[in-house]
C-alpha cells in the first residue's frame, strides 16, 4: 500500500499495530467506566450498611433509656411527674446508691468508633373530657378544648443523635401510674407530725381538722 505523499509503500504490520492500539484504548476506556461504576456501587453499599448499623445502635440506646425511665417511674411516680421544665429540659438517668435517678443534661456514649448523644424529655398528658378519655394529643376532642390534665400519665420522648445522621432518632412512649404505695398501718399513737409520710412511723401528716383518727384507718370528714 502506498501513501499518496510518499513513493514508498506503508508496511502492513503498521496498520495492524494501529488497529490493535485503537482497540486497546477503547477496551481501557470501557474498563475504566466499569470500575468507576463498580467502586461507586461498593461505596454506596458500604455507606448504607454503616448507616443501617448506626441506626440499630441508636435504636438500642433509645430503648435502653426508655426502660430506665420506666423503672424510675415504677419505683416512685413522683420521680418523673415532679420533674420541672416539662417538654423542654433534657434529662438522663444515672445510678445512685443502687437505684436509678434522674438528672438534667445530655449523655454521651462511644460505641463502634461513633459518638452518640442521648437525652429524654417528659411532657404532661391531657385527655378528652368525654367517655373515651382518649389522649388529647392524638385525638380531636369535642369540642377541641374540652380536655383535662391526667396526672397518672406522662409522655416520654427519647432522642439519640450522632455525627453523620441525617436527623436525630426519636421514640415516644407513655408511662402510666398503675400502682400506689399503701401503708397497712393500725397504730397512729404518735399523733400529728407534719411532713411524715413513711409507713414505718406511727405518726401521720395533718392536712386539716377534718380527719378522724379514732379508728385504725384515716377517715375524711365533711
Amino acid at each position: 500500500m502506498r501513501n499518496k505523499h510518499s513513493p514508498f509503500p506503508i508496511p502492513r504490520y503498521s496498520l495492524v499495530r494501529g488497529a490493535l492500539l485503537l482497540e486497546l484504548l477503547v477496551a481501557i476506556s470501557i474498563l475504566a467506566i466499569i470500575l468507576s461504576i463498580g467502586s461507586q456501587a461498593v461505596y454506596v453499599s458500604m455507606q448504607s450498611g454503616k448507616t443501617s448499623g448506626e441506626n440499630d445502635v441508636a435504636m438500642g440506646l433509645a430503648n435502653e433509656t426508655l426502660e430506665a425511665v420506666r423503672a424510675v417511674a415504677d419505683e416512685k411516680w413522683q420521680n418523673i411527674y415532679n420533674l420541672t421544665g416539662k417538654g423542654i429540659t433534657h434529662y438522663k438517668t444515672a445510678p445512685s446508691s443502687g437505684l436509678l435517678t434522674v438528672t438534667s443534661g445530655d449523655e454521651t456514649i462511644l460505641l463502634n468508633n461513633a459518638s452518640y448523644t442521648r437525652y429524654f424529655i417528659v411532657d404532661n398528658v391531657s385527655r378528652c373530657n368525654d367517655s373515651s378519655r382518649s389522649i388529647a394529643s392524638s385525638t380531636i376532642c369535642t369540642p377541641v378544648n374540652n380536655y383535662f390534665n391526667d396526672p397518672s400519665t406522662q409522655k416520654v420522648s427519647v432522642v439519640v443523635s450522632w455525627q453523620g445522621a441525617g436527623s436525630p432518632l426519636t421514640i415516644n412512649n407513655y408511662l402510666f401510674r398503675w400502682k400506689n404505695k399503701i401503708c397497712n398501718q393500725a397504730d397512729w399513737s404518735g399523733g400529728v407530725a407534719t411532713g411524715v409520710k413513711t409507713c414505718s412511723n406511727n405518726t401521720y401528716e395533718a392536712q386539716d381538722g377534718n380527719i378522724n383518727t379514732s379508728g385504725t384507718t384515716l377517715e375524711l370528714q365533711s
